[in-house]
């Protein structure tokens, strides 16, 4: 009994915790402190790092690895659905060099970087660190792409590359865990199922959401249905797109991408206000996946952790291996100097690195494979990225708002600046009957 009353304790206290943030959100986002930051400090007091609480009856890797999956998975959904295919195709060059020219450098110079730093690291091991770290997070980068004075291609690059990326990351850790565990590339098809995960991902998403978002049209025009079942059936194929895929061995990130896509693809305002609700419990349930992950990994590797090599691989991680790659991929773009350097800084590491890195931990640890530096490196670069990118979000988009007023009118980051609102009103509403 006393371990069940601690138990309700901890989530009635989560609770007043996310009630007292918000009743001063605003304020805090005034002084560049986000919600992931809060959370995460507040985990860390309350476990190792502080109070030495911990959630003992809670199976803690167990469950903040399927929160934070689910959480990832809606986070993603939401992020799709809010995406224009016309805009994308207009930004498709840009995507295209961020996705296929920037991540696999990312990954690959992350991969060299461990190999360097950790005498001893397995190849699978280094290229798991670097992959799970590579995917950068729109809900921590969300001041910087809501930010108005931000160029809007700007700021959809950075959405769209957050929004794809994990996905795209997510069979590579497959690989990468295989590696880690096997050594001996011969012993499986890396490619072949990374190839069948993202296809057969990408069939469940579409499917899910295109045939979802068909049959709420239909209930709608019946009125069979009502505005609050509307949003609880979007929340439904959100997570049915990941389950149903992860229950087919594919990508339960893609296929929740995917379906955001598809469903994304009707009346703007109506899936926006379909989607409300999603994105709502995305919100929700990051805070409480921030503030789990403060109490059992920040506490369990960071708190009077002080290895170098761990500390210099996570500021590398946001800077040299972010930056670099993003600079090689927009050569020859006509991207001012500028706003390279500013897309390069803002890729926060968050949700996906901690899905990922717990997927890693849970399949090491059951193959009886030493897991070390891992979870120190991913645990101290997400913290760091919490912070720096955290409290440098409002004050440096301001500050590139300004500077993007001075570039030329026909510079590449200002075209769609003023977005083709009335060719996509008027193309909306040819389209009567979608949502």
């Amino acid at each position: 009994m006393e371990s069940e009353l601690d138990l309700d304790l901890a989530i009635g206290l989560i609770g007043l915790l996310v009630a007292a943030y918000a009743l001063v959100a605003v304020r805090l986002s005034r002084w560049s402190i986000s919600a992931a930051f809060s959370f995460l400090v507040i985990g860390a007091l309350i476990g190792g790092a502080g109070m030495g609480i911990t959630f003992e009856d809670l199976p803690a890797s167990d469950t903040l690895s399927i929160l934070a999956e689910v959480t990832l998975a809606l986070v993603l959904f939401s992020a799709a659905s809010t995406i224009r295919l016309k805009r994308l195709e207009l930004d498709s060059p840009y995507v295209v060099r961020l996705l296929a020219i920037g991540l696999p450098l990312t990954i690959a110079l992350g991969t060299v970087l461990a190999l360097g730093l950790f005498p001893g690291i397995s190849f699978g091991l280094a290229l798991l660190m670097a992959t799970t770290l590579a995917p950068t997070d729109a809900d921590l980068g969300h001041q910087v792409i809501t930010d108005t004075s931000v160029p809007a291609r700007v700021r959809r690059l950075l959405n769209v590359e957050s929004g794809l990326n994990d996905g795209i990351a997510a069979p590579v850790i497959t690989v990468a865990i295989a590696l880690a565990i096997y050594g001996d590339v011969n012993e499986m098809t890396p490619l072949i199922d990374a190839l069948r995960e993202l296809l057969g991902a990408a069939v469940v998403g579409v499917a899910i959401g295109g045939v979802g978002r068909w049959l709420l049209i239909r209930a709608d025009l019946r009125k069979t249905t009502s505005h609050s079942s509307r949003q609880l059936a979007t929340l439904a194929l959100a997570v049915s797109a990941y389950f149903i895929a992860v229950g087919l061995d594919s990508s339960g990130f893609i296929a929740a991408f995917a379906a955001g896509l598809a469903f994304g693809m009707g009346k703007k305002e109506r899936v926006e206000s379909a989607v409300a609700f999603t994105e709502a419990q995305s919100v929700l349930l990051s805070i409480i996946v921030w503030l789990v992950f403060g109490v059992v990994v920040v506490g369990q590797h960071v708190v009077g952790f002080d290895d170098p090599m761990v500390i210099l691989y996570g500021a590398l991680a946001l800077t040299i291996m972010r930056m670099v790659p993003v600079a090689l991929a927009f050569i020859g773009s006509d991207f001012d100097r500028v706003t390279i350097l500013f897309m390069g800084w803002f890729g926060p590491r968050g949700l996906a690195s901690v899905v990922f890195v717990l997927l890693g931990l849970e399949a090491l640890e059951a193959a009886g494979v030493p897991s070390d530096p891992l979870g120190p490196v991913v645990a101290w670069t997400v913290m760091l990225s919490v912070v720096l990118h955290g409290f440098s979000a409002t004050p440096l988009a301001s500050w590139f708002g300004r500077y993007a007023k001075a570039l030329p009118e026909d510079a590449p980051e200002l075209v769609g600046e003023a977005e083709p609102r009335r060719a996509a009103w008027t193309v909306q509403n040819r389209r009567t009957k979608r949502i």
